[in-house]
């Protein structure tokens, strides 16, 4: 009977254990909270038990690392809530452990791993925070490689030295201002859900005596064991998490990690930008607007890994650095909080919260991000184009960018009609066309039939629409992603060119990785690559999508291939008509005028740049095929640009009238 006794007192006192621990967990106050086996401090836990029998079975538990002073293990209690156990190795006393203990409970700070509770017995030194379900910088940076290999912007990776810094300037102040957290490391320093950095594990050292590893390339040089730790090296350990974050390189070896870096030695190396170039994560030197922010972080990492003592900076100083970089960064990017801006001339009729609270559907995935048809509560629909990675301009040139566009207006360039840019987003807004994109009519799973006459005729409208964009900017501006996904058909069946110049406003996107690259000229290995001539390319695979009724890129007995390479088998055989659609074939009067528009599409195509026509040949060429006329506009256009080359539109008409005048006097 007193066995059954003891295993009932055994179970009631794990199920107490439990309900504790979720209370604990769910309490509003950070105050920490012992669980101990004779009494209860600040708080009513009181378990007499050993520590076997509180549900903490380590066997059980799953271990989330182990580091310089023992074993982190993830648990999961009721409800779901997961909390982290450290579980201390060394030898401590009890009555120094609680003293730690009531100094590291003191520190409550947003970016400072609060201690939720603790345990002490006769064996055992456990310690309980929160789960941080983001994980440790170390895991963000390192914990994956190759292609799984996480992608970490230039905005996370400075929130992390922001966090971990105050987190860090925090520690400092306590204790009359000589409280150490001694083991300062990416390891150590989790992410919170808005990606600053969190210290965690504070305080160890100051509890537990022991000899730091020679390898161990995260400690400074005068610190051989946990009795050498000061706040001086506390900075050398911060210098190398702001190294780390700027190189993705590691100093500290964990099983399945990379191989350790000394980055104090490689970051020393550094004589010429060329050099610096190797020394910064090859991920980041894609965004050439933050190579300056790079470079500043790059030089307080030097200055706290200085061997002298006296040369590293104190934490308030790099808290004040980091933040004014921030703050920069901010200005010249634009507002972080996301403002909807209306282009000129346009009237505002809903506002940012309206749109971003509409009810929206993908209309597709293309190189630069993805399409969204959203339709507001207002009854309107809009067409929002949501750009990926990084924004690679400063406000000032997506300004400028936009002042270009605004001047285009064409009646075959879809117009912006607004705008969200923000530090690393830009959302555009357009017009939303009911017809849908030219892709769709071609190939989608809706696609409709499609004469010959609105063929050609889609194709002179957005030839003439390219070349419109081709005149702006003293015939520099680029499209840059031609293809027939772009080109959007009107309610009276007229052809428009939108989503233009996109190439200019985000970072390269290497040719692999983009999702249809069958429209691309073979010189464009990356969208930094593309250029006036490569539109003319890409416009002519339109046309032989227009032609042929095939995708971009088609599957064939011998693999995919793109549609320009299949045709160009197929008339080396001298095989013509098997290159046209099938239901174009029902107009044989028509014939001629296909294999016209099918060489110039080949003309278009050419693998070298220069032996391509230019925009303005292939409208009048098209034009003279298809019977339609140019616009007034058009011929305006190129009367001035005859005679005056590229002035702007108001100062040719000046000059024209003043030609004029004299004829018209009496």
């Amino acid at each position: 009977m007193s066995a059954i006794n003891d295993n009932r007192e055994r179970l009631v006192a794990a199920a107490l254990k439990k309900e504790q621990l979720w209370q604990l967990f769910h309490a509003q106050s950070r105050s920490p909270s012992v669980l101990s086996e004779t009494s209860s401090f600040s708080s009513s836990f009181n378990i007499g038990s050993p520590v076997n029998d509180l549900a903490f079975d380590f066997s059980s538990l799953g271990i989330s690392s182990r580091g310089t002073f023992g074993s982190a293990y993830a648990a999961a209690i009721d409800n779901g809530v997961r909390i982290v156990v450290k579980r201390l190795t060394g030898s401590i006393s009890e009555p120094e452990f609680k003293r730690h203990m009531d100094i590291i409970g003191n520190v409550k700070h947003e970016n400072v791993a609060a201690l939720r509770g603790y345990y002490c017995s006769e064996h055992e030194r456990l310690m309980l925070y929160d789960y941080y379900t983001k994980g440790s910088v170390y895991a963000l940076l390192h914990g994956e490689t190759g292609d799984n290999r996480a992608h970490v912007d230039w905005e996370t990776r400075l929130k992390i030295a922001i966090g971990a810094a105050r987190g860090i300037a925090e520690i400092h102040k306590q204790k009359g201002r000589n409280l150490v957290h001694g083991n300062i490391k990416s390891s150590n320093i989790f992410l919170d859900p808005q990606h600053y950095g969190c210290v965690s594990d504070l305080g160890l050292a100051n509890m537990i005596e022991t000899t730091f590893m020679p390898t161990a390339r995260c400690y400074a040089p005068e610190v051989k064991s946990t009795r050498h730790v000061s706040q001086a090296s506390d900075m050398y350990g911060f210098g190398i998490v702001l190294l780390e974050l700027l190189t993705r390189k590691s100093t500290e070896h964990l099983p399945g990690g990379p191989k350790p870096i000394d980055l104090v030695k490689l970051v020393g190396s550094i004589k010429s930008k060329e050099r610096a170039a190797k020394v910064f994560d090859t991920d980041l030197l894609k965004h050439p607007t933050i190579k300056e922010d790079m470079v500043k972080v790059l030089q307080i990492g030097i200055q706290c890994v200085s061997k002298s003592i006296k040369k590293r900076p104190k934490i308030p100083e790099v808290v004040n650095m980091l933040e004014d970089i921030a703050r920069v960064n901010t200005e010249s990017h634009g507002p972080s909080p996301k403002k909807l801006v209306f282009v000129e001339g346009v009237i505002p009729t809903y506002t940012i919260e309206e749109m971003l609270g509409a009810s929206a559907e993908v209309l597709g995935k293309g190189t630069f991000g993805k399409c969204y048809l959203a339709r507001l509560e207002n009854g309107n629909t809009i067409a929002v184009k949501r750009l990926k990675d990084y924004v690679c301009v400063t406000l000032k040139e997506f300004q400028q960018h936009m002042e270009v566009t605004r001047s285009m207006r064409h009646e075959n360039v879809a117009e912006l009609r607004a705008y969200v840019f923000s530090r690393y987003e830009i959302l555009l807004v357009y017009d939303y066309y009911d017809e849908g994109s030219l892709f769709a009519a071609l190939h989608g799973t809706g696609k409709r039939f499609l004469d010959w006459e609105t063929r050609l005729k889609i194709a002179v409208d957005a030839a003439r629409g390219i070349t419109r964009i081709h005149r702006q900017d003293s015939w520099k501006l680029v499209h840059g992603n031609i293809k027939s996904s772009n080109i959007f058909i009107t309610e009276n069946k007229h052809g428009t060119v939108s989503h233009n110049g996109l190439a200019k406003l985000v970072s390269p996107i290497i040719l692999s990785k983009m999702p249809n690259s069958g429209h691309c000229a073979p010189e464009v290995t990356d969208t930094a690559k593309v250029s006036q001539a490569s539109d003319v390319y890409s416009f002519g695979v339109v046309l032989l999508e227009i032609i042929s009724g095939k995708h971009s890129q088609i599957n064939t007995d011998v693999g995919q291939v793109s549609l320009v390479e299949w045709i160009q088998s197929v008339l080396r055989k001298e095989w013509t008509s098997e290159v046209f659609d099938v239901e174009l074939l029902r107009y044989p009067d028509d014939e001629e005028a296909m294999v016209q528009v099918l060489q110039i599409a080949m003309d278009c195509v050419a693998n070298v740049p220069e032996r391509r026509p230019r925009m303005p040949e292939v409208v009048k060429m098209l034009e003279e095929i298809s019977g339609i006329g140019p616009s007034e506009a058009s011929n305006l256009e190129d009367v001035l640009e005859d005679q005056w080359g590229q002035p702007s539109i108001e100062l040719r008409l000046e000059y024209l009238l003043e030609d004029l005048l004299p004829t018209l006097t009496p």
